[in-house]
């Protein structure tokens, strides 16, 4: 079977990770958290690190394939696993539904008259057959897709610091807000940037790839902790100072949560062609998130069906390794839940990103939680097999535990997000339903 070098891994990574939540969410978190926003970034980026080392400590001790699914079933038991691994799916089709909708969103700036579901359905189809390829050739297809959104952040922080600096570009000659109005109502910024942190946590909620694609990499012990390092300093970076840079320049009478602050800002920076240009890289930077993320979650139904958690179907892989069933059935779940676009077209957004959002957070904090146990469990009965320590254990793992469940009560803060909520905790419910059947029915099948 095809394996990631290092340079796939990152790849691979980076476009999981980046993606509609900062280039489309953005203009939602500012309309939320105002000045706040860079903080709220940059927190978000911390609890993200801390959330990466943690699966990449359990990953090289156990290198498996369901990752952190496999971790949680053994340290909490069946019911848990089998709501993970189903959870991380769900949240997963959600989240390519958040994608491909951004992706039809910025379509419509050429093709205006075609309906949202349209483009959602065409997009589906495509990402879903790409995910055919083996590792080898999906790599190729996202290292494109990768690159551009990369470029895209870096020549925005560096036209931000060019402005900074005080060279004027277009009609941007000076930055004008943030840092004033830090002071100004803290209380009302604290509120809004807590407010915001289920959307801001969802830009970074591609992590769980990491865990994924880990297993498939060549001598992950040497590689992945570097590799991952890599990626998620410079994402905290360029999302914190674009984030900084959006707030500064872009003024807050323009500011649209339908259209990305990015397509506003290079076309106010006078780029020629600028709202066409930018609008084409972000919409292959929601195509490589939503290429990566069909992988990612193909691999998790796999994991689950090798298990007996899920239709035996699923763990079929073909010659090149690919779960080919897998593919398919999340591409058909993902057509499926972006119909939702022609029933909700001015919320399925918020509605896709606050729901798998939700689901994304419950996993990382029992990822936070199964991390402090599972080194226990390591040290205990093996402790050669921790190659990569986690910093800061057993401190970090609480802490992070108890952010995540901050920002999840915060969530009211801000009403259009509760919908996405309610539908998070009733999917939980659902798994867990199904669980307790499934497991009535095989008791009843051994009598």
């Amino acid at each position: 079977m095809a394996t990631f070098n290092k340079t796939d891994f990152i790849i691979m990574a980076l476009g999981n990770i980046i993606g509609s939540g900062i280039f489309l969410a953005s203009s939602l978190v500012i309309s939320i958290a105002g000045a706040w926003t860079p903080l709220a970034y940059l927190l978000g980026g911390l609890i993200m690190m801390m959330e990466v080392a943690f699966i990449i400590e359990m990953t090289i001790a156990n290198p498996v394939h369901g990752s952190f699914k496999v971790y949680a079933q053994e340290v909490f038991g069946d019911w848990w696993g089998f709501l993970i691994g189903w959870m991380f799916w769900v949240s997963g089709v959600l989240g390519m539904a958040s994608e491909v909708t951004a992706c039809a969103i910025f379509m419509r700036l050429w093709i205006p008259n075609v309906p949202l579901w349209i483009g959602s359905l065409v997009l589906s189809l495509g990402i879903t057959f790409l995910n055919f390829n083996d590792l080898k050739g999906l790599s190729k297809i996202e290292l494109g897709l990768s690159i551009t959104k990369v470029a895209t952040l870096v020549v925005f922080v560096v036209i931000g610091f060019a402005v900074l600096l005080g060279m004027p570009i277009g009609n941007v000659t000076q930055v004008s807000r943030p840092i004033p109005e830090l002071f100004q109502s803290p209380a009302k910024g604290l509120t809004g940037m807590l407010g915001a942190m289920l959307l801001i946590l969802f830009a970074y909620t591609g992590t769980g790839i990491i865990g994924i694609a880990a297993v498939e990499t060549k001598k992950p012990e040497q590689n992945v902790p570097p590799a991952a390092r890599i990626v998620t300093v410079s994402i905290v970076i360029l999302y914190t100072l674009s984030a900084y840079f959006i707030v500064s320049f872009l003024p807050i009478g323009l500011l649209d949560e339908t259209v990305s602050p990015f397509v506003q800002l290079f076309t106010i920076f006078k780029i020629p062609y600028a709202g066409d240009i930018v609008n084409f890289i972000l919409l292959t930077a929601a195509l490589s998130a939503l290429n990566s993320q069909v992988y990612s979650s193909s691999r998790m139904l796999f994991s689950l069906a090798k298990d007996k958690q899920a239709p035996k179907i699923a763990s079929y892989q073909n010659k090149k390794g690919v779960p080919v069933t897998a593919v398919a059935i999340s591409g058909i779940v993902l057509l499926a839940t972006a119909m939702l676009s022609y029933i909700l077209p001015e919320t399925i957004f918020i509605y896709t990103v606050s729901a798998s959002g939700f689901l994304a957070l419950i996993n990382w904090m029992s990822v936070s939680a199964t991390h402090y146990y599972y080194r226990k469990k390591i040290v205990a009965t093996a402790p050669e097999k921790l190659k990569y320590k986690a910093p800061g254990y057993p401190y970090l793992s609480w802490l992070c535990f108890f952010l995540i469940f901050i920002a999840i009560l915060s969530t009211p803060l801000y009403p259009d997000q509760l919908p996405g909520l309610y539908a998070g905790v009733i999917i939980l419910a659902l798994i867990s339903i199904v669980y307790y059947i499934r497991k009535s029915l095989h008791r009843k099948r051994d009598l």
